[in-house]
């Protein structure tokens, strides 16, 4: 279906939208509302739930709130390392503790 479009207040709507409204409108007008749009009564109540992710997420977010956003005596003792030509990296290790972070999601 092709919709031309003349310009912004062409005052064309769309034939189904229109009927949408026109239908909420007759159902208030036989039910005596007289308040503004209402919505169809489909759902009784409004519900939230969130995924075992979300609040594991929720989680890990208040956890790094709290923690400081860089490790100084980390920091300074991998500095110092390195200066002195004593950092070692176990490449092993590296590896396991990245397939523990991805296995984590």
């Amino acid at each position: 279906m092709a919709n031309e479009i003349n310009g912004l207040n062409s005052g064309k709507t769309q034939s189904s939208n229109d009927r949408h409204v026109q239908n909420i409108k007759r159902d208030t007008a036989k039910s005596g509302e007289t308040t503004g749009a209402t919505v169809p009564s489909t759902a009784s109540a409004d519900k939230l739930s969130l995924t075992d992710t979300a609040s594991k997420l929720k989680a890990l977010e208040k956890q790094l709130a709290s923690e400081p956003e860089v490790d100084e005596k980390r920091v300074s003792d991998v500095t110092n390392k390195m200066n002195k030509g004593e950092y070692k990296v176990d490449p092993d290790r590296v590896a396991g503790k990245m397939m523990d972070f991805e296995s984590s999601f």
